[in-house]
């Protein structure tokens, strides 16, 4: 009787650790190396797609003349690069916002009021203007282009007005009332939103003072047109059907560090902060989309203030959410949570995923100063 007592619990804990733990119970993941090139530039490439048909990578450097758009080869050879922001015929006169390649291999990029195609000589092939119906710029940065096509048809242009990784709240607006996504059918000139703020697992618990530090993180899979959703203080993924605009999935995250979605009132005040200023709690940064429907999602673990004090009195230009050392990936088969945490290559950067579950990293060591700049590929592998 003792014997199978004790079968009987073994198996009720096991279920309950499921249960609670549901990405244990199924085959963990790693990155294994795949390749690496080098591109010969001394400032890092910033890669945001990758066209297969002809092999090239679509990205930005940050130099003194402003951001140049580049494109490189799969050898690392850049084979053009231009700054597009100016008052020339080839340029725009705004931020350039985001750009990806579009379906034909040319470049589609984004400013705030304008979308243009740009062919691979990255000259202008066609502009046209818009109004959103929140004015976002950023700057320093590029974001990759979230677009897709309704019917699937080419005409039919649909497009995001606010870059992923970007908050629309600024301005003191109450976010809880607001739509994560903005977006703009280019052919009839119609906005329209989807995914309300109140529809969040955590909307309850969210504070109006987060509003400037709340923002959407999301992939579009353009071959299925779905909508891939969190934001950065989550603790879900929710998919939507673009053709219906309505929400089909959530996905549960297990994060394997996330201390302020345990708060009961997620607000400025619970951050975790360096003079009240830097944030150093964790957050959502970025989600790829791989073969099969795999999804990894990239967050940043939090930073502890006694580290972040040694690391700025080292480098005063120091964040944690620029550091691999802190940031985890986590694997998702399109209906579950299929890995716990996964550590980044050593130095490595994410840039963006590749066909064959294969994800893009910049190699970058500060402690060594070289004329050239490395890039590896790893796969993402059962264990």
């Amino acid at each position: 009787m003792f014997l199978i007592s004790k079968r009987i619990l073994s198996s009720v804990v096991l279920n309950i650790f499921f249960i609670t733990f549901p990405f244990y119970a199924h085959s963990q993941y790693k990155l294994e190396k795949t390749e690496e090139f080098t591109i010969n530039s001394l400032y890092p490439i910033e890669i945001l797609d990758y066209y297969p048909k002809t092999r090239l990578y679509l990205g930005y450097l940050r130099t003194p003349d402003g951001l140049k758009v580049c494109l490189v080869n799969h050898e690392g050879k850049i084979i053009v690069q231009k700054v597009l922001v100016g008052e020339g015929p080839n340029q725009i006169s705004t931020a350039s916002n985001s750009m990806a390649f579009s379906k034909e291999g040319e470049i589609w990029v984004q400013s705030p009021t304008e979308i243009v195609l740009f062919d691979q000589k990255l000259d202008i092939k066609a502009r046209t203007k818009y109004q959103p119906g929140t004015n976002v710029q950023i700057y320093g940065r590029m974001e990759y282009f979230e677009y897709y096509y309704s019917q699937n048809t080419s005409s039919s242009l649909i497009f995001s007005t606010i870059p992923s990784g970007t908050s629309r709240y600024l301005d003191g607006r109450n976010f809880i009332t607001s739509h994560l996504i903005e977006f703009l059918d280019l052919k009839r000139g119609k906005l329209f939103e989807l995914a309300s703020v109140s529809e969040r697992n955590n909307f309850e618990r969210l504070d109006k003072s987060i509003g400037s530090i709340y923002f959407p993180i999301y992939k579009i899979d353009k071959s299925n047109n779905k909508l891939f959703l969190t934001t950065s203080l989550d603790d879900e993924i929710t998919i939507y059907d673009l053709n219906s605009h309505k929400l089909e999935l959530r996905l549960k995250i297990q994060h394997g560090e996330f201390k302020l979605l345990n708060s009961e009132r997620i607000s400025l005040s619970s951050l975790p902060s360096y003079k009240g200023r830097i944030s150093l709690s964790s957050r959502n940064h970025n989600i790829f989309l791989l073969d099969g429907g795999k999804i990894v999602l990239d967050y940043i673990r939090e930073i502890p203030f006694g580290i972040y004090q040694k690391k700025i009195a080292e480098n005063p230009t120091y964040h944690h959410f620029q550091d691999p050392n802190y940031h985890r990936l986590i694997v998702f088969d399109g209906t579950k949570q299929v890995s716990g945490d996964i550590e980044l290559p050593v130095n490595g950067k994410l840039m963006t995923a590749l066909r064959g579950n294969r994800l893009l990293f910049q190699i970058v060591d500060p402690e060594v100063e070289e004329d050239f700049i490395r890039y590896a590929t790893y796969e993402v592998v059962k264990k």
